[in-house]
């Protein structure tokens, strides 16, 4: 099975010089742990919740704040990526190498067409298994005192 048929296609980016606090807001309304990052049209980056916790301050009450900073100081620049066509088993592959999450899936120019993460892969893991058409064979058991089981 091909990357291209796991990844989500409609994938929020952002800009490098988007504000960490502004960047931590939208992986909130839209309930996701990646954005990844283009300029000029080309993936230059990913930032992650945990590219963020890492520079936020939890303040009274227990919000969190961010220093005046912009996504391009706290991202992951030229992050793994692959393209479409590479076998899932690559992506997770490289999950596992790299220990991350999410992996861009991007033209030869570097043009964001996809996102694969942990969570699609799972997702595809617990997807009903297909019912397989009877097996075409039949067999006959020969029991230990000669009988004939089919």
């Amino acid at each position: 099975m091909r990357a291209s048929r796991v990844m989500t296609r409609n994938v929020t980016c952002i800009a490098p010089d988007v504000s960490l606090d502004r960047a931590w807001s939208l992986m909130g309304r839209l309930a996701v742990r990646h954005l990844p990052v283009v300029f000029a049209g080309r993936l230059v980056g990913v930032v992650s919740d945990r590219d963020l916790l890492r520079r936020g301050i939890v303040v009274e009450g227990g919000a969190l704040a961010f220093p005046p900073l912009a996504v391009g100081e706290a991202m992951t620049p030229h992050p793994v990526s692959c393209q479409a066509s590479v076998t899932v088993a690559t992506v997770a592959s490289l999950m596992l190498e790299h220990r991350i999450d999410s992996v861009p899936i991007v033209t030869a120019r570097d043009e964001l067409v996809g996102l694969v993460t942990s969570t699609d892969l799972l997702e595809l893991l617990t997807a009903p298994e297909r019912e397989s058409a009877p097996l075409p064979f039949t067999f006959e058991l020969e029991t230990v005192d000669g009988r004939a089981v089919a």
